[in-house]
């Protein structure tokens, strides 16, 4: 069943879908204030729990925690009926199970760290991103935030496969936030900025640019950030497109969002970057909307996956030599956007394989003997024919 684009916010699922992403807007535009923080006012230090910054990101957290108990009342008063978009686990139905183990495990992380800190001291350096209690934190924090979009996958009859953007904005919002949040978790390994202490590649001082242990170094760090990124920008898009035709502007939101968030951890030391995330975004619509990119088109996938990189970080290093002379080898930073086009690749293959069942060679086209059919192995292990290429249905998001 399509949704009318005219009447979408009529369905109170994509209403409570919008109102969550909202409040859990609250929780990423906390975490990237207490990032701002930690970098610029405690120097890279871990500082003291007591902050304004943590104050909004426990806030949006509460926040966002009482509406998802709004959602779930009748886990507390049998008298509400639970609801056909609930979903049951060990026989409890629930409004966001996502969510709801979200909480549970965040909750787990903050107490944890709370005790990590009184027997082993404040974390420094990359350790104070990365500490064992604090990937729980984040765990937990990204199940919250990605609520929406288990919400919007199997709403069909709210957000249809070809939504427009107005429909499908609480789970392209939710999409946003999650990478957000995967973002900041690898900032020190992020292209969007200069993590500091740190050297960066063409801007080493000369008493270092002659060393080639320290060039070598920082130019396997340059690489890695710029595929890091990669990775964590197209994974989420493509896994979208299993379930979505993603409108046109989606790609640039997200891009956008994401690239200028992590620049505030720097106070936009780097804020041009922005500039070469929106040129990957908006080439990404277009060259979605242009290939008419489908799970069942698989070249055209590909080719997408590959070309959208291939913009993106083109436009990057060309803003970091325009904007701040910021000088690549040039044999490096070709190679480099051309290893990010095969990670995209690579990564398309694994997110959305190809939907054609191996064939014999007996099945081939031009095949005298035998039409072009597909084959499909059956529940007893038989291969058994089928005629529509493409015709089975994508894989269900995993519960």
């Amino acid at each position: 069943m399509e949704s009318d684009p005219e009447r979408v916010d009529d369905s109170p699922v994509w209403r409570e879908d919008l109102v969550f992403a909202s409040c859990a807007s609250t929780v990423v535009i906390g975490l990237f204030l207490d990032g701002w923080n930690h970098i610029n006012l405690q120097n890279g230090a871990l500082g003291s729990f007591f902050t304004p910054w943590h104050g909004v990101l426990y806030a949006g957290f509460t926040v966002t925690a009482t509406w998802l108990a709004l959602r779930n009342l009748h886990l507390v008063r049998p008298t509400v009926d639970a609801r056909s978009q609930y979903h049951t686990y060990f026989g409890v139905p629930l409004r966001y199970p996502f969510a709801v183990f979200g909480v549970l495990i965040a909750t787990l992380g903050l107490v944890g760290d709370a005790i990590w800190h009184t027997v082993f001291g404040e974390e420094k350096g990359v350790a104070r991103v990365i500490a064992p209690f604090h990937l729980v934190l984040f765990c937990g924090a990204v199940l919250l935030l990605a609520a929406p979009i288990r919400s919007g996958w199997y709403a069909t009859n709210v957000y249809s496969s070809t939504a427009t953007f107005k429909q499908f904005f609480p789970v392209l919002l939710s999409l946003t936030l999650v990478v957000a949040s995967v973002a900041f978790m690898f900032q020190w390994l992020s292209a969007f900025i200069d993590w500091q202490p740190s050297l960066t590649l063409g801007e080493l001082p000369p008493s270092l640019a002659s060393d080639p242990a320290v060039v070598g170094t920082v130019q396997f760090a340059g690489v890695a950030r710029v595929l890091v990124t990669n990775v964590i920008l197209v994974a989420p898009l493509l896994l979208a497109l299993r379930r979505w035709r993603l409108p046109t502007g989606s790609i640039t939101f997200l891009f956008t969002v994401v690239a200028a968030g992590m620049s505030t951890l720097t106070e936009f030391q780097q804020g041009w970057i922005i500039v070469a995330a929106v040129i990957g975004g908006v080439a990404g619509d277009a060259l979605l909307k242009l290939w008419a990119v489908t799970p069942e088109r698989t070249f055209e996938t590909r080719a997408f996956a590959a070309s959208m990189s291939a913009v993106l970080w083109v436009a990057y290093f060309v803003v970091l030599r325009v904007a701040y002379d910021i000088r690549w080898p040039f044999d490096l930073w070709v190679g480099t956007v051309g290893v990010s086009m095969i990670c995209s690749v690579l990564v398309s293959i694994l997110v959305l394989p190809s939907t054609r069942a191996p064939v014999s060679w007996g099945e081939m086209p031009g095949s005298a003997s035998t039409p072009w059919l597909r084959l499909r192995r059956s529940s007893s292990g038989a291969m058994a024919r089928t005629e529509a290429i493409g015709a089975d249905r994508t894989p269900p998001m995993p519960a």
